[in-house]
């Protein structure tokens, strides 16, 4: 999970969760050999508690010789200008913050990790979220232990066992207010869903939901395989997927090399540009252009990825040889001569 004369960016929020693997980090870094770098962020949310949660952050690690970093993000103007919720908005600075930190930090070696300190329960409650919204096998197995440069160290542990551990060890913690409020979905599936269905059905289902999790990832990574091996085979040398290998696939196995194919595209055309590029919810700019932002955050949903799945097939047949979808942030997919490639907006300055 960590290697050697790597960079660890753990993010630290001052709750017990991540206190706990603070701790745990600070410990682990004296028997082996990484650079470890703590990262508060304060999210302007919720004003003098907020501030207390940073002091106390950072002076557990400059008690310690802990090097520390705090970075304060208007998240509630990033929601209002990006049209998102103040919970996704919080979890894509989060991402985006450590990430430039890890690269940062970590220099030309890029070798990293970012520790996040989800455990148990966050990943019955993600699974829950991700059922709630018709996610797919994916969505099943929530969050992982390692997924690319992300690492969660305490998701084996229950969260009373981290306070349990918490307690035992002295450790310093703070509450987050705004986690017994019902505002957030996260927080009415822990505090209402789970409870509920623990009264109806007799059983604690957080455990129940693991395993679910646990067997839904040994089948996504079957999946992964296939889908990795099919990409390879439909991938042209110029570039485009070939059509008849793509007819050849199970309709499962297309949408995941489609998907893959599709984010390729976006991180080609991220480094061809040499910056994140952001297209927009809205329409394009009237003359053709796309505001530069982030062109990474741009996913295939489940409605384009049918639309391509039927035009794939009606070429493979003969009957639709020149096909063209409209994508999301004015990307459009094209089917022509049996090849399909997308075709990006030009990006305005």
């Amino acid at each position: 999970m960590i290697m050697q004369d790597s960079v660890v960016v753990a993010g630290v929020s001052g709750g017990v969760d991540s206190m706990l693997m603070l701790a745990f980090l600070d410990y682990y870094r004296t028997k082996h050999d990484f650079f470890l770098l703590v990262c508060h962020l304060n999210h302007m949310i919720r004003g003098e508690d907020a501030d207390f949660d940073e002091l106390l952050v950072e002076s557990y690690c400059a008690e310690r010789s802990i090097p520390y970093v705090s970075v304060r993000l208007d998240i509630p103007k990033l929601a209002e200008e990006r049209g998102v919720s103040l919970e996704q908005a919080g979890r894509d600075a989060r991402r985006d913050t450590l990430m430039r930190l890890g690269m940062e930090y970590a220099g030309d070696s890029m070798s990293f990790r970012i520790a996040f300190a989800h455990h148990m329960d966050d990943r019955a409650e993600s699974i829950l979220m991700h059922v709630g919204r018709g996610s797919g096998l994916a969505g099943l197995v929530g969050i992982r232990y390692v997924d690319g440069v992300f690492i969660r160290p305490l998701l084996d542990l229950r969260l009373d066992e981290i306070e349990s551990a918490a307690g035992m060890l002295g450790l310093p913690w703070r509450e987050d207010k705004t986690n017994r409020s019902d505002e957030f979905l996260r927080n009415r599936v822990r505090r209402n869903l789970i409870p509920a269905w623990r009264d109806v059905l007799g059983y604690d289902p957080v455990p129940v939901l693991v395993r679910l999790g646990d067997a839904a990832e040994g089948d996504e990574r079957a999946l992964a395989l296939w889908a990795e091996s099919s990409y390879r085979a439909a991938h042209l040398p110029d570039g485009k997927l070939a059509v008849s290998s793509l007819a050849e696939c199970p309709p499962a196995i297309t949408k995941r090399v489609l998907t893959r194919y599709f984010d390729d595209s976006i991180m080609k055309l991220d480094a061809e540009n040499s910056r994140d590029l952001y297209v927009p919810r809205e329409p394009a700019l009237a003359d053709g252009g796309v505001p530069a932002q982030s062109a990474s955050k741009l996913s295939l949903g489940a409605a384009h990825l049918e639309q391509l799945l039927i035009g794939i097939e009606r070429s493979a047949s003969g009957e639709g040889r020149e096909t063209s979808f409209s994508l999301p942030g004015g990307i459009v997919a094209r089917i022509s001569d049996g090849r399909l490639f997308f075709i990006f907006p030009r990006v305005e300055e």
